[in-house]
């Protein structure tokens, strides 16, 4: 199957080549033991030889993963969150900072478009700064109901703030096998006032639009988004 013929929300497995990834494209590497997250760019492949990816950084100074380390890496290619399993063949610092890999013998990939929400149940913090003029103080929580690459539906007992507000959701995930703090600078697009079937009690739904996120948050929240997806079509 080509990259081509993926449906939203399918899950498929795609050869690396297939996904045609720029250079420089940012790429987020996984390891398992010790447990670290890190930012790296892509650099260029040898099918079915090896990857290269930059060296990642720790602390500011290049980090060396030892030969035969498991690693795991997702990115975003042609609109689709991809994820495969690699090992360290080679770390070098000079002449040129770089991480060698095996190449994966195949990709999981799911296509996901910016307006694709999938369920989630994450107790949230939510910040309006001195922006937000509301009698209540910062930071308060809320549930984070669904969730986007765009934006998020928070319910609250009491009003956060008000359509066009400013706010500042703080989020942790855990993707794979990491947990990953999302820092969300988001904006109040709609508001909606419904009862809770089972107390009677009314909540507050705020539908958020999220602004100015970095690589790094995008890339983890196309990661959990992608994750999630991959649970609700098994059910889980």
């Amino acid at each position: 199957m080509t990259v081509a013929q993926l449906t939203q929300g399918s899950k498929e497995q795609l050869r690396f080549d297939e996904l045609r990834v720029p250079v420089g494209e940012r790429v987020q590497l996984e390891t398992r033991s010790p447990r670290g997250r890190f930012s790296v760019r892509y650099v260029g492949h040898v099918q079915d030889k090896g990857l290269l990816v930059s060296l990642p950084m720790s602390k500011r100074a290049p980090k060396l993963l030892s030969e035969g380390t498991p690693v795991t890496l997702r990115l975003m290619a042609q609109n689709r969150a991809c994820a495969f399993s690699s090992r360290v063949q080679k770390a070098q610092l000079a002449p040129v900072p770089l991480l060698f890999l095996d190449y994966p013998a195949e990709v999981e990939a799911v296509l996901v478009r910016h307006a694709t929400r999938v369920r989630s149940r994450l107790i949230v913090s939510v910040d309006g700064g001195e922006e937000v003029n509301l009698s209540h103080t910062w930071p308060r929580q809320a549930l984070c109901s669904d969730i986007s690459l765009e934006g998020a539906r928070l319910e609250a007992s009491d009003l956060l703030g008000e359509v066009g507000d400013p706010l500042y959701v703080t989020a942790r995930v855990q993707v794979g096998d990491v947990d990953q703090v999302l820092l969300l600078h988001c904006r109040v697009r709609t508001l909606e006032e419904v009862e809770d079937p089972f107390s009677g009690d009314y909540r507050l739904i705020h539908g958020v639009e999220f602004e100015e996120l970095d690589e790094e948050t995008r890339l983890i929240l196309t990661g959990f988004v992608y994750q999630q997806m991959l649970r609700e079509q098994v059910g889980l």
